[in-house]
């Protein structure tokens, strides 16, 4: 019997992925959620794969947007505004030039 010379794909093992993290986080929101949620993308997608995940992803992003974008844009709003730095002044014998 031949054998198939074809080259066989890693497959995503949810155990796997589940144990392996990319940075431990060691603080914590007040909430008790981590600041960063690694999400790890496999290397070994075939773009046909990827292009399903983006495609999957961004009418995820889409149906979002449709339901949420008055509150989303307010959230935006308020968190820009927030956010505003301060005036200072410069003094021009620091100048460098």
């Amino acid at each position: 019997m031949a054998k198939d010379k074809r080259k066989r794909r890693r497959r995503h093992n949810p155990q796997t992925a589940a144990t392996q993290s990319t940075r431990p986080t060691t603080r914590s929101h007040s909430q008790g959620r981590p600041l960063i949620l690694a999400i790890e993308i496999p290397t070994y997608w075939t773009p046909e794969e990827a292009l399903a995940v983006f495609e999957m992803v961004d009418a995820l992003h889409d149906r979002i947007w449709s339901i949420y974008h008055n509150e989303l844009q307010d959230l935006i709003r308020q968190q820009q505004q927030s956010h505003t730095a301060e005036p200072f002044q410069i003094n021009d014998d620091d100048l460098p030039f």
